[in-house]
């Protein structure tokens, strides 16, 4: 076999065929490929050898690619890697202890990352409307105003919902301002100009402020649902092409986070979000532990 060949990034498919000890489709090939020739980038750039590998190497290399990776692909990289190592009677250094115990702290913490929702941002919001703006389609008018109204009020889905056409108010200015639970919340000028938008596009004179919409434009006298509100923040995710998925607690999350960065306190954050126990705004920015707490000591109270 031509060692030197897999030692370097130009390893192509061709070779790499004749050389492996069963047959395989020309995309798992093509994946195989792929795998080897970054993680022979990796161990130049580290200076190691990649074949035979270390343990070490191995470990080092998957723990990297947990940064920006799914855990498929980690798991399909370890294969490509074990792959090349038998077709050159080499022991398989992905098999060890080492690697194993590796590969089952970046599965808990991916599993940590797959529970917690992807958050909608201000540059994303700005974006949309940039998209969207200039929009007649009363879809693109009511779901830019849900963006914008979920995210500047922190607004669960249920608030969402329910929300009243005589929940909304307005001074001469345009200004707008929300009920909720008794309280008033003042809008920004963006945002009050998209809600203002929404009520005179859909001609709304009474009852839900925001409703289904049929292929045809027509609207709805009943109120959105949560199915359809999480396709509202998926059409979201489709607009700005991203690779994570949006769901109906996007705009929340992503608010308390940014809120966050700004200087408000969690105590702060909880009484915007209207939260019973901060124990969700710390889970939203990280503080896991604390939040779990926060969780076991809410549940002791109501006990």
């Amino acid at each position: 076999m031509i060692k030197s060949i897999f030692l370097s990034t130009e390893l192509d498919v061709e070779t790499l065929d004749t050389h492996l000890n069963k047959r395989y489709s020309h995309n798992s090939l093509l994946s195989f490929k792929n795998d080897w020739n970054n993680f022979v980038l990796f161990c130049q750039l580290h200076h190691v050898v990649a074949l035979p590998a270390s343990t070490t190497a191995i470990r080092i290399f998957i723990e990297k690619q947990a940064k920006d990776k799914k855990l498929s692909s980690i798991k399909r990289s370890l294969v490509s890697i074990s792959h090349i190592h038998t077709a050159f009677d080499f022991k398989d250094p992905t098999k060890t202890a080492q690697v194993k115990v590796a590969l089952g702290k970046i599965r808990l913490d991916k599993k940590d990352d797959n529970k917690q929702t992807e958050g909608i941002t201000s540059v994303m919001l700005d974006k949309l409307e940039a998209l969207l703006s200039h929009s007649v389609e009363l879809k693109d008018i009511r779901d830019l105003c849900i963006w914008h109204l979920m995210f500047e009020l922190l607004l669960k889905r249920g608030e969402l919902r329910d929300l009243q056409l005589t929940d909304v108010c307005f001074d001469e200015a345009n200004n707008g301002v929300v009920k909720l639970q008794e309280c008033y919340y003042p809008l920004s000028k963006g945002t009050s100009h998209l809600l203002i938008n929404w009520i005179n596009a859909s001609q709304i004179t009474n009852g839900y402020l925001f409703r289904a919409i049929d292929r045809h434009q027509n609207l709805s006298d009943k109120h959105l649902n949560d199915s359809s509100i999480y396709r509202v923040f998926r059409r979201a995710n489709e607009l700005l092409d991203l690779d994570i998925q949006f769901s109906g607690l996007s705009a929340r999350v992503g608010a308390t986070k940014e809120l966050a960065k700004s200087g408000y306190s969690i105590h702060e954050i909880q009484e915007m979000g209207r939260w019973v126990s901060p124990a969700m705004p710390n889970q939203y920015i990280g503080n896991i532990e604390r939040s779990e707490r926060q969780k076991s000591r809410f549940k002791t109270k109501k006990a």
